[in-house]
């Protein structure tokens, strides 16, 4: 190699080293590309080299004609080296390894930003769900029971309720074992039986529990029914019509009621009585309220299973009234 010709650290691989790599340097002249050490030269016209990079990002250079010959090395700055780019072979095979280069580069940019703002997102929405715990903390049950009798007294005007014994008997002897095992509180469960065909139940803050004659027709056994009291039971004691109404408020709006006191937050979140009636919850609410109910059943000694048979009932009405192109809300 000639002195003061630049060269880089670099190693070499063939079948006649075995397991072995010579070490030496890399040399570029006018003509040829030159590999160097102590054990081997090997020298590629640079007509014939070829250049791309490894696994390991390593720059591997090879020739055509020697092909069990693998010379790399992990210094960069030779695809900087003139000799190299004065080439037009080399200059076009260095010209397309930075295309890559800067490819892989936004790519991975790319996947980074991307990997970030879902991180973000994850910790916004873990946050957000803790400061909407929190707020729902700071509601009373006083106003909660309030908000459950005012919709209660609206469903009392505008419903046609069943004092029939028959009905009113099934229906006690369906929820006393979930109702006696229940966590104790000062405020009665009271339940109603409405004169509606479609099969339904739902439940409201101070303890009102509403279900229908459709739902009491379809049930064939008292299981069926306590699974379907438990699973309305469970979305109240979760808190799930709190829940959804603060988050429905947005991020600033809640973060600002975080901040400030329990009043503006009552001031706020004010439903109307048709709102707890007719919400429909989120399937996160719904699988909750399942995982909950489920253990208020098991709890009360009350086979679970009859809560999916009634929910195979439900799916065998919802196909009937699809037939029919005719859809109750109690399936929405």
């Amino acid at each position: 190699m000639n002195a003061g010709q630049p060269t880089f650290i670099s190693h070499a691989t063939h079948p006649s080293l075995g397991d072995e790599v010579a070490d030496g340097r890399i040399a570029v002249d006018q003509r040829n590309f030159r590999f160097e050490s102590p054990q081997v030269i090997v020298e590629i016209p640079l007509e014939r080299l070829e250049i791309e990079t490894g696994e390991a990002n390593e720059i591997i250079f090879t020739d055509p004609q020697l092909p069990d010959w693998v010379v790399y090395t992990f210094d960069k700055r030779i695809l900087d080296d003139q000799r190299l780019l004065r080439s037009p072979h080399t200059r076009f095979q260095i010209k397309e390894l930075r295309s890559q280069g800067e490819f892989a580069k936004r790519m991975k940019i790319t996947a980074w930003c991307f990997g970030g703002f879902i991180g973000l997102s994850i910790v916004g929405y873990l946050a957000m769900g803790l400061v909407v715990r929190a707020l729902v903390a700071r509601v009373p049950a006083s106003y909660e029971i309030q908000q459950g009798n005012d919709a209660m007294a609206e469903i009392q005007q505008q419903e046609t309720f069943i004092q029939d014994s028959n009905f009113v008997a099934k229906l006690e002897r369906a929820v006393k074992p979930l109702t006696d095992s229940l966590p104790q509180t000062q405020i009665p469960y009271k339940f109603y039986l409405v004169d509606d065909p479609d099969p339904n139940a739902f439940a409201l803050p101070g303890g009102h529990v509403v279900v229908t004659r459709g739902l009491m027709e379809l049930a064939e056994r008292p299981e069926q029914i306590a699974g379907a009291v438990a699973h309305e039971i469970a979305h109240v004691n979760l808190k799930h019509h709190l829940r959804d109404e603060i988050s429905s408020l947005g991020p600033y709006l809640i973060f600002q009621l975080f901040l400030h006191g329990e009043g503006r937050l009552l001031g706020v979140i004010g439903a109307g009585s048709q709102l707890l009636i007719k919400q429909s919850f989120s399937q996160e609410y719904e699988l909750e309220a399942d995982s909950t109910g489920w253990d208020y059943l098991v709890k009360a000694h009350i086979d679970p299973r009859g809560s999916i048979e009634l929910l195979r009932k439900f799916k065998a009405e919802e196909d009937r009234y699809k037939d029919l192109d005719i859809m109750p809300q109690t399936f929405s």
